[in-house]
């Protein structure tokens, strides 16, 4: 497989290519910006002393500084959050095909959303819809591990089977609030 030196290589490897794709979203869109004015609005944000404004226009640094790099550092904040969550859950169940949903998790947040557009809270605000989606999938891990714990310990055969169950309770309460409102409609 990989021993120690080659997997440094090939992190270093990965790095460097998160580093170039980074460059280029923030280069491309509807709005070409060349990728010296990019930097330039960057180091000039950052007050790095070798930028001068004069390398960009306004336009350039607002595109950049305000539309741009704030989708590009969530995207790699949730793309790494989801690497994580998937790690843990390979780890916990010593199963490469192992993912968050195996524990109600995907479930629950669907729930939490469809109960928040179902009650018209999603509208008053852009954050109610994640507010519920985060809430469900923490009661959806919290009752998987009321039902999976035993003596103060967390079998991983019972936590995956309660796991499951309360994935598909909660799929079928989705369903059933889905065909709530389109009836109702």
């Amino acid at each position: 497989m990989f021993n120690r030196k080659s997997g440094k290589k090939f992190i270093f490897l990965l790095f460097i290519g998160l580093l170039i794709v980074a460059a280029i979203s923030l280069t491309c869109g509807q709005i070409k910006i060349p990728l010296h004015n990019t930097l330039s609005a960057i180091g000039y944000q950052l007050g790095l002393p070798f930028f001068d404004k004069n390398d960009f226009t306004q336009e350039q640094m607002a595109v950049v500084w305000y539309i741009r790099m704030p989708r590009m550092v969530v995207g790699l904040l949730v793309g790494a959050s989801l690497g994580i969550s998937g790690a843990v859950m390979q780890g916990i169940f010593s199963n490469p095909l192992a993912d968050p949903g195996i524990i109600g998790v995907s479930s629950g947040a669907a729930t939490g959303a469809v109960l928040s557009i179902a009650l018209g809270w999603a509208t008053e605000s852009m954050f109610v819809m994640p507010a519920f989606a985060f809430c469900g999938s923490v009661c959806a891990v919290a009752l998987t591990v009321f039902l999976a714990m035993r003596n103060g310990k967390i079998p991983v055969m019972t936590l995956l089977l309660a796991g499951v169950a309360v994935g598909m309770l909660l799929g079928a309460v989705t369903s059933g609030l889905l065909t709530f409102m389109n009836e109702q409609k």
